[in-house]
């Protein structure tokens, strides 16, 4: 009934109508179950694809922290292996230097100077003209990604430390040909020679000879330098010469040391310039304690006509 007063109706439910309702309501119950599960699969996807997604980022953070830390310290090797090669470039620097009579030390970025009554400070002043140098560590512009700028870092670094290691290849075969040109003293003190290289009066024969060296007169006993470093290769007694050194050099370059006293070295042996290899006496063709040195290439004595 609809109302107190309105008309009775009758609703009639055969069994087919209850089937078809029983069967509606389950399928609408599986339709709905079905879904649920759907969603929340789903849902259960959505959310481990985004958990392994940030897995992921972190490990590519994690990855890329490491691959960065490996670079910079990579970087950081080469540089401090360029550092040391610039320091020992310096060092030969210093050395050629001195072997070349030039004063590299007592330099002060700051110093005064002199003029009549003024003083003027000069300060750490510097100048020339501008020379690109073939080697610029290039970190690259801000938009550039830090790997990119690091890699690009890092390539710069190895073609520095490659150019260092050519300076200093160079430098040192220059130092080798410098320490090889018999340029010394072949006395401790030099003193005024007694006869040079050419035509003179024979002091036994009193007769015009020609003359292989140049004597220089010395106390007996006084050490006797090799002018450059070489290969001792003769050291014993000729008849003329007495005890006699001959150092082999580069640029088949010998220099003689004659009439010692003692020989302090041995055929084959090495010596270093200004490496004391004998003593000055009296031994041979001689009139008293001196050194006769010769310098002599391909056998012939240098200076001789």
């Amino acid at each position: 009934m609809t109302g107190p007063h309105s008309k009775v109706r009758e609703i009639s439910l055969t069994a087919r109508h209850v089937v078809f309702g029983g069967a509606l309501s389950f399928a609408l119950l599986v339709g709905a179950n079905i879904a649920i599960n759907d969603f929340t699969s789903e849902t259960k996807d959505i959310l481990h694809a985004m958990e392994k997604k940030d897995l992921l980022e972190k490990r590519f953070i994690a990855n890329s922290e490491d691959d960065y830390e490996t670079k910079l310290m990579e970087l950081q090797a080469r540089l401090d292996e360029a550092q040391r090669n610039l320091a020992q470039l310096d060092d030969l620097r210093i050395a050629l230097s001195k072997t070349n009579g030039v004063s590299v030390a007592g330099y002060s970025p700051n110093y005064s100077a002199n003029y009549g009554s003024n003083v003027v400070h000069l300060g750490n002043a510097q100048g020339g003209p501008l020379s690109p140098a073939n080697v610029v560590i290039n970190l690259g512009n801000q938009g550039e990604q830090y790997g990119a700028r690091l890699d690009r870092t890092v390539q710069d670094s190895i073609a520095l430390s490659n150019r260092v290691q050519e300076a200093q290849k160079s430098l040192t075969q220059t130092w080798d040909v410098s320490n090889s040109i018999p340029t010394a003293s072949p006395l401790p003190l030099m003193p005024q020679a007694s006869s040079g290289l050419g035509y003179r009066v024979d002091p036994i024969t009193q007769q015009t000879a020609w003359h292989e060296g140049t004597d220089f007169p010395a106390a007996y006993g006084t050490p006797i330098l090799a002018t450059a470093e070489g290969v001792v290769i003769r050291a014993a007694w000729d008849q003329e010469y007495g005890y006699v050194v001959d150092v082999q050099h580069k640029n088949a370059v010998v220099t003689r040391y004659a009439h010692a006293q003692e020989i302090l070295v041995k055929q084959g042996d090495f010596v270093k310039q200004s490496q004391a290899i004998a003593k000055v006496g009296s031994t041979g063709r001689s009139t008293g304690p001196h050194l006769h040195y010769e310098v002599l290439r391909d056998g012939v004595t240098l200076g001789r006509n």
